[in-house]
């Protein structure tokens, strides 16, 4: 039987994230790539306030992506 792949996409409004936190979805976007996770501005697929994510990955790599974003982004001092 061969290996499934299945690619999941995140789609994930920061709007209240942002707000709070007195940041643009530019300036989150760029955080995220300092930190070595490569996501994407979601203002190109309608969500004015969003990041967009391809999670076609191990796991292993996911959860150590969620990690920085977790360690550095979102609960840390920004990079």
């Amino acid at each position: 039987m061969k290996p499934r792949h299945i690619t999941f996409m995140l789609f994930q409004d920061c709007t209240g994230w942002c707000k709070a936190h007195g940041k643009t979805i530019g300036q989150l976007e760029k955080a995220g790539w300092n930190v070595g996770v490569a996501w994407q501005d979601g203002r190109m697929f309608h969500g004015p306030c969003a990041i967009r994510m391809n999670l076609a990955l191990p796991l292993s790599r996911v959860q150590e992506a969620f990690a920085r974003l977790d360690k550095y982004i979102f609960n840390g001092e920004w990079v």
